[in-house]
């Protein structure tokens, strides 16, 4: 029997929205912390149903969960052997300030670091401004409770009309313990609360990958380094770690597709659970869609 939905009903089917592009085209360049490598990255508006579509060494291939590569240390998107590393920021920042469509020309084999939080990229896109499209989107819409574990990572979505995200972090140590916080969709909360978190490490972890010849991009101006009693600089927010990790989740679940309505939770997350996650939200939208 299927029960009648009402106004407020988290399982009738979500509104659709009005899609959204840059209103211009956009370069950023600068090393990626990976490689060290320069490269150049260049925002172009894009047609409605576009989604987010990548060009790099003569391939084009989708912002997709069937196109991750590899979530080692990063999300990499990528196919017939061509490869783009480090794109989780410019996801985060694109999906935050909720735009739909987007072609990005990559030259280089990693995304600039810039300043290890995905403030530069919301410049950048806010510099051209957001332009709305005369079509329309429909989000991804769950219509029963998905989980996923991966490890230490544990990431839970529940039917809503609306994203939010609760993210739970751990880490054994004194400045950080255990942090929480539930963060709501909406761009300008986004672009002041969330864009500005760094990358962050432990000096013991820094300095073994900077031994093993990795890291080769990585900088106190583009990273925030933990030592045992201090920062390496001070916190542009608070909980600026656990908002780190939120503003990688940003970017990984996007990964799914089109706009997430959904409550997710997750606890200590990371890459490659990230990434296995917004597959199986796609697989689970899919479904529901096809039933």
């Amino acid at each position: 029997m299927t029960r009648p939905a009402s106004s407020d009903d988290p399982l009738r089917e979500a509104p659709l929205f009005q899609q959204t592009t840059l209103g211009g085209s956009v370069r950023v360049s600068g090393a990626g912390i990976h490689t060290g490598a320069q490269a150049q990255v260049t925002i172009h508006p894009a047609d409605p149903h576009t989604g987010i579509l990548f060009h790099a060494g003569g391939a084009s291939f989708p912002a997709s969960a069937a196109c991750v590569v590899s979530a080692r240390r990063c999300t990499s998107l990528g196919t017939d052997g061509v490869r783009v590393d480090t794109v989780e920021h410019l996801l985060s920042a694109l999906r935050g300030l909720r735009v739909d469509n987007a072609r990005i020309e990559v030259e280089g084999p990693e995304l600039p670091i810039l300043d290890g939080s995905a403030l530069p990229w919301v410049e950048a896109i806010q510099s051209v401004g957001i332009a709305p499209q005369q079509a329309q989107g429909r989000p991804l819409h769950l219509t029963r409770t998905v989980a996923l574990r991966e490890g230490d990572s544990w990431l839970v979505a529940t039917p809503s009309d609306r994203f939010t995200l609760t993210c739970v972090t751990h880490f054994d140590h004194p400045l950080l313990g255990t942090q929480a916080d539930t963060f709501e969709d909406d761009p300008a909360h986004y672009a002041a609360g969330i864009a500005p978190a760094r990358t962050f490490g432990f000096f013991a972890e820094v300095q073994a990958l900077l031994e093993a010849g990795l890291a080769r991009g990585g900088t106190l101006e583009n990273a925030l380094i933990i030592y045992e009693d201090r920062f390496s600089l001070p916190l542009r927010v608070p909980d600026e770690c656990l908002r780190h990790k939120a503003l990688d989740l940003w970017g990984d679940l996007s990964l799914a597709g089109s706009r997430l309505c959904a409550a997710v939770t997750a606890i200590r997350p990371g890459h490659r659970a990230n990434v296995a996650f917004a597959a199986l939200l796609c697989r689970e939208a899919q479904s529901a869609h096809e039933e």
